[in-house]
């Protein structure tokens, strides 16, 4: 019995490691998009060749290493497009046009409010329970998140409705990502779905896309800072961290990986003060260590027989 619980155990701290890599990967990427920014990409442009770029490499890697998960019906390649046309060219659509009419605080804040609808959803979805602690911890996150994106003390805050709207969208849409792959997991492998995914959100935001426009942004870039902004927000802060975010909920509840994703916004904190050399004053550094304290612990000081029993159900999954 002990070894199981040990095997269990195990799991459940790689799917916690997984959930942590997204995290990274996604509050890294202000880096690369700041920097395409600068030669006129637009935000559907960027969020095209994410998706496009993540669903190529990640074919090709499937193709070597599991050709298998390549193998879909017209159905599943209809359920597929959907998922990434609602997971990801809504959500990436939303923030962008958050971004553009609100603070960005307040979009970040938006955004983080993901855990909260994981949390109804997988009640629904998968009959998980909403334990006291989880809820106390999303909430202390989402304090935190309010002082890292300055929201207090921070000066007038002008707010738009459909920008607030778009930033509940976006919310929604970062949640369904982590949700999705989870519900559909019985019928289809997370690999397809991923895959797919990519490629079907890449399919819609074409129609968003105006090539000759693109092709002057190329022409104005140098070849290799375009190189390696296109291979951090495809490669690193798209494939590497989505198919983590996915691979995560198959050892540990979509709660959990929801909490630990909040790491996000301490890794974008950082990255604007140290990269960027923005101001951080003392309520954004409290509120990274709010959020970092919240998320960690919720972790730590969970029930030892609930997380065993968790991590086992989890593992069964496919």
């Amino acid at each position: 019995m002990e070894v199981k619980e040990r095997q269990a155990m195990n799991k459940r701290s790689k799917g916690i490691v997984l959930a942590v890599i997204t995290a990274v990967m996604w509050g890294i990427m202000g880096i690369f998009v700041r920097d395409l920014s600068q030669y006129q990409f637009s935000n559907i442009e960027i969020s095209f060749f994410r998706c496009a770029l993540a669903g190529a490499a990640y074919f090709v890697f499937l193709l070597i290493t599991k050709p298998s998960a390549l193998k879909i019906n017209l159905k599943g390649l209809v359920i597929c497009i959907a998922y990434g046309a609602v997971a990801y060219s809504i959500s990436f659509v939303s923030y962008s046009v958050a971004v553009s009419r609100i603070p960005v605080g307040v979009a970040t804040v938006l955004m983080f409010m993901s855990p909260i609808w994981v949390a109804i959803l997988g009640r629904f979805m998968f009959g998980e329970k909403l334990e006291r602690s989880k809820i106390i911890t999303i909430f202390v996150c989402l304090i935190g998140a309010i002082l890292v994106a300055n929201l207090i003390g921070g000066g007038d805050i002008k707010l738009d409705a459909v920008g607030i709207l778009a930033g509940v969208v976006n919310g929604i849409g970062v949640a369904l990502q982590i949700l999705l792959p989870k519900f559909f997991a019985k019928d289809y492998d997370r690999d397809t779905l991923l895959v797919y995914g990519f490629l079907g959100a890449a399919a819609v935001l074409l129609f968003g896309m105006d090539f000759s426009a693109v092709a002057g942004h190329v022409a104005a870039a140098p070849v290799g800072n375009l190189l390696w902004d296109l291979f951090g927000i495809g490669i690193l802060c798209t494939m590497v961290a989505n198919v983590a975010c996915v691979k995560s909920t198959q050892y540990v509840e979509a709660t959990t990986t929801s909490i630990l994703s909040a790491l996000e916004v301490v890794v974008g904190t950082l990255v604007g003060f140290l990269v960027f050399h923005e101001h951080l004053t003392i309520l954004q550094m409290l509120g990274a260590v709010i959020i970092v304290a919240g998320a960690i612990g919720s972790e730590i000081y969970q029930p030892k027989k609930s997380g065993v029993k968790n991590a086992q159900k989890e593992v069964k999954e496919k």
